[in-house]
């Protein structure tokens, strides 16, 4: 079976999820929905111009939209803020980081651009 076939395999079944430890409490996510992305995006938007993917969320520098982005990846709403924010603030961004890892780079890339441009529209309005 070639490896395309098995991702999408992994897909349909469910199987394609990483475990992730905050807290000293582990939590599921599967890869991110758009709806997830965006609830995600509402606290991940101060993205950095760092090179990794991990550098970039580690710019953000607050542990609580950390908390609240990765609420939404795991739920995908805000609901465990409460618990995920008592996590140090490594965990949110190994967490983050491996939610992220589900989606290709390059699309992560994009979204993060993207997020810049769009950010600046805003802010330049006439």
């Amino acid at each position: 079976m070639s490896e395309g076939s098995k991702i999408i395999s992994a897909s349909i079944v469910g199987a394609d999820f990483v475990n992730v430890i905050v807290n000293n409490k582990i939590y599921s996510i599967f890869p991110p929905t758009i709806h997830k992305l965006a609830g995600a995006g509402l606290y991940l938007s101060d993205l950095g111009n760092e090179e990794s993917v991990r550098d970039i969320i580690k710019s953000i520098n607050d542990a609580d939209k950390l908390a609240h982005a990765l609420s939404w990846f795991v739920s995908g709403n805000d609901n465990l803020y409460k618990e995920l924010v008592q996590g140090t603030f490594d965990e949110l961004v190994d967490a983050i980081s491996q939610a992220y890892s589900l989606v290709s780079v390059e699309n992560f890339m994009k979204l993060s651009t993207l997020a810049k441009n769009v950010a600046t529209l805003i802010a330049n309005q006439k």
